[in-house]
């Protein structure tokens, strides 16, 4: 577990620099605007690498709890709203302007979803920091800004619908090739 521990420590570590008040504008003037997305960018990577590895390849599965056959149909139902509200962060529009900020509500909801159908101790680490380290992100930046513009047209809601489900569809075809778990059969 102390790979898995170490990537999201350090993956989610670097994505929470915008938590602490100036520390992300300070380290840019420090480093310059290059090298502080470089390390930004390699710090990431090398966290997301050992997620992966600690995950998937290095820990054995430990069943910690047996999950309820509802929860996966919970998580069936709330991944895509997830997806939708993740492409949501890229397609200004009224959902953006209402959840503010749809990204990390999207992580929440799909770490949340996944935790609570998932009962290994590995998924319940990975899990469970994200949807921790979303919703602690999701209140800061919150708090932090100011809700964006009105928008006016549908037309950012719909690409973020249509590209949600379309991507939704995508990972139920592929999410067993790529985790070993079906979504469907």
């Amino acid at each position: 577990m102390l790979i898995l521990a170490a990537g999201l420590i350090l993956f989610l570590g670097v994505h929470s620099l915008q938590v602490i008040p100036g520390l992300r504008p300070r380290l840019k003037a420090g480093l310059g605007e290059m090298p502080y997305k470089l390390i930004y960018t390699a710090l990431s990577l090398i966290g997301f690498g050992l997620l992966i590895y600690g995950k998937i390849i290095a820990h054995p599965p430990v069943v910690v709890w047996v999950p309820p056959i509802w929860s996966r149909h919970v998580a069936f139902l709330v991944v895509p709203l997830a997806l939708i509200l993740l492409m949501s962060a890229y397609a200004p529009g009224h959902i953006r302007r209402v959840v503010r900020h749809p990204m990390l509500a999207g992580v929440a909801l799909w770490s949340g979803a996944h935790l609570l159908a998932n009962g290994e101790l590995s998924a319940m680490l990975l899990f469970g920091g994200f949807f921790i380290w979303s919703c602690i992100t999701y209140v800061s930046a919150c708090l932090r800004e100011t809700p964006p513009p009105v928008v006016k047209g549908w037309g950012g809601d719909l690409t973020a619908i249509v590209l949600g489900a379309l991507l939704a569809l995508i990972i139920i075809n592929v999410h067993m090739y790529l985790f070993g778990v079906a979504i469907i059969g």
